[in-house]
């Protein structure tokens, strides 16, 4: 395994695996919005014919899901809280931009891993979103960009950079602090 995070259950680099991986995790996210938080959502019946198509459908609007589990601790050499700090590939920024401009973005956030070499964070979970057009207008004024080192010959598709964004910036949905 290419890994350079023992804490993290497969390779970062296997792009395959974790976009089956993210099928699962949309289908439990869609039973989740249904069932705890009242917000009725579905898969995007697009993606049938389109794997590249927006995840979801979300209280009747276009979304994407981005489940996050690892905190970004690095994120300190930026000036952010690692445990409040999420990523969003420059890939989808630029896709969105020109392809779904109206899109809402949620992030399902679960640190399972509070720990690395890079230092340590509290426990964190919850749902976060915001529309596509406050998110760019983040990045656009200025969001730190993380440039992947080990991803600058990459071939499989995997994004070689990200921005890193506060969850201040979002709306809550759903948090929690400690494990249950």
């Amino acid at each position: 395994m290419n890994n350079r995070n023992d804490g993290i259950i497969h390779d970062t680099e296997d792009k395959g695996w974790w976009c089956h991986h993210g099928l699962k995790l949309e289908r439990s996210f869609v039973a989740l919005c249904n069932t705890h938080l009242n917000l009725p959502a579905w898969e995007n019946p697009e993606k049938r014919d389109n794997p590249y198509a927006p995840d979801l459908i979300v209280a009747g609007h276009v979304a994407d899901l981005k489940v996050q589990n690892t905190p970004f601790f690095v994120s300190s050499r930026y000036d952010m809280d690692p445990r409040r700090t999420v990523t969003f590939n420059r890939k989808d920024y630029e896709r969105y931009s020109e392809l779904y401009p109206d899109i809402d973005i949620y992030f399902w956030v679960d640190w399972t891993q509070t720990e690395s070499k890079y230092g340590r964070v509290d426990y964190l979970a919850g749902i976060y979103s915001l529309p596509f057009v406050t998110l760019a207008g983040l990045i656009e004024s200025g969001a730190p960009e993380h440039h992947y080192i080990h991803r600058r010959d990459d071939t499989q598709g995997n994004a070689k950079s990200s921005f890193l964004l506060s969850l201040d910036a979002f709306a809550v949905l759903l948090e929690k602090d400690r494990r249950l």
